[in-house]
């Protein structure tokens, strides 16, 4: 039954089996300080196995250490992809990988090469996953210690955010559930933002900056990314900046080390690790739109975070740009883009935008919420970013189940669930006449 399945099937099904686990673990008398109820219990499961980090529970105050533990691993399980996780394992224990299981990996990491490389490429990245989450949990548990928690309490603290940085996930276990008294805190903001940058750059390009030591040279690929999200970073940087430099509840006030900390912070956080060091509800509109914006496009492909991706990002521009100079081609550092890459583009560019405006549109009827925080929110789940202008809490069920299926969906990625649901289909070995029709 499980060799017929696609890649794409086996992937969305590996992520709903991890859910489902996920939702028993929580539902365990020892997960919970008073029990949680099974809705609860499937949210956070949804978001923990997602990496996005809405809760309709205070974390602190509802979960014991196991159960944060066990967010821990499905987490970790979520970020790295549950299809290469699995792989490694066998790896590890000694296990024969099958062809197919290779084939679902390179899927799931992009990678055309051979299977063989898909090997290298499992290790390197394991490699690069256990050593930054290391050097974070590192930093952060020095940090975390110094503020007062604790040798024993700092030190998990400190492993747990790493993970959760790295993963891109957006829980916070600390007192208070939120990382609002360490926006000054250079030491902890650095930790953080470095890993949520590292594991939001995605796996091919790590490793291509692993290399570059060697022969010097990066892809199309890793150049498109790190272009683009350094880009998306200066937006975020001056759009918090400049907004609310003097907003009483956020920004203004606090020293001028500390508004840039918080700048950075907020701008590298909505991509889409969904961490705070200020009160979203108190921000401004005109922040809160580009923030939306930046947890709409994401991070990387093959990375641990969602959205639309800076590289399809970028693709959008430079078709636009083709266009304006009239041009036929889409060509980049001297190298030409496919033209299928185009209409991949588009189409996660529409069904994303579909899916967002359907389900804020859905939200607002059903729990009479406004078009920016419902927007905010809707968008916030299908990037896996976990920020929200506190309503998730207040969430009907319906509410609930439809930001858990947009979490799902944003962690799966639109085109890969339409084609796990596609039924296989011929190529036809026929040709009809081509005609255009009139566009804008």
């Amino acid at each position: 039954m499980l060799g017929r399945l696609s890649a794409s099937r086996l992937i969305v099904y590996g992520f709903l089996a991890l859910m489902v686990v996920g939702t028993t673990l929580l539902k365990l008398p020892w997960a919970t300080k008073d029990g949680i109820p099974l809705v609860d219990a499937l949210f956070v499961a949804v978001s923990c196995g997602t990496v996005t980090g809405l809760s309709t529970v205070a974390i602190p105050g509802t979960f014991t250490h196991f159960g944060e533990i066990v967010m821990m691993v499905l987490i970790q399980l979520g970020g790295l992809g549950i299809m290469t996780v699995t792989t490694l394992a066998a790896l590890l224990v000694g296990q024969r990988v099958g062809f197919r299981r290779l084939l679902t990996v390179q899927e799931e990491t992009e990678n055309a090469g051979s299977p063989r490389n898909t090997l290298r490429l499992l290790g390197q990245i394991a490699k690069i996953t256990f050593a930054v989450e290391l050097l974070g949990a590192v930093a952060l548990s020095i940090g975390f210690i110094g503020a007062g928690l604790g040798f024993g309490e700092g030190v998990f603290q400190g492993v747990f955010h790493a993970i959760m940085a790295f993963c891109n996930s957006g829980f916070a276990t600390l007192p208070g559930d939120d990382l609002f008294p360490y926006a000054g805190n250079w030491l902890v903001v650095g930790a953080l933002v470095c890993t949520i940058t590292l594991g939001g750059l995605g796996f091919p390009v790590l490793v291509d900056l692993y290399h570059y030591r060697e022969d010097h040279r990066l892809s199309v690929h890793s150049k498109v990314v790190l272009i683009t999200s350094a880009a998306l970073v200066i937006v975020g940087v001056l759009s918090v900046a400049l907004l609310e430099w003097t907003n009483p509840h956020t920004l203004g006030g606090e020293s001028l080390s500390t508004k840039a900390a918080m700048s950075l912070f907020q701008a590298v956080t909505p991509r889409t690790a969904g961490f705070q060091t200020v009160s979203y509800p108190e921000m401004r509109a005109p922040t809160l739109v580009v923030q939306t914006v930046l947890m709409f496009v994401g991070t990387a492909p093959t990375s641990t975070g969602g959205g639309i991706k800076v590289t399809t990002l970028a693709l959008v521009v430079l078709i636009v740009v083709a266009q304006v100079r009239g041009q036929d081609r889409i060509t980049l550092f001297w190298r030409t883009l496919p033209r299928n890459l185009v209409a991949r583009a588009l189409s996660v560019l529409a069904l994303a935008s579909l899916l967002v405006l359907m389900s804020t549109l859905a939200l607002m009827i059903s729990d009479g919420l406004g078009l920016l925080p419902a927007l905010f929110e809707v968008t916030s789940a299908f990037g896996t970013v976990g920020l929200s202008l506190d309503v998730t809490p207040t969430l009907s069920t319906f509410g609930k189940i439809l930001i858990s299926v947009v979490m799902f969906l944003g962690r799966v990625g639109p085109i890969t669930f339409v084609v796990a649901l596609a039924a296989r289909q011929r190529t036809p070995h026929y040709k009809y006449p081509e005609e255009e029709i009139a566009i804008g």
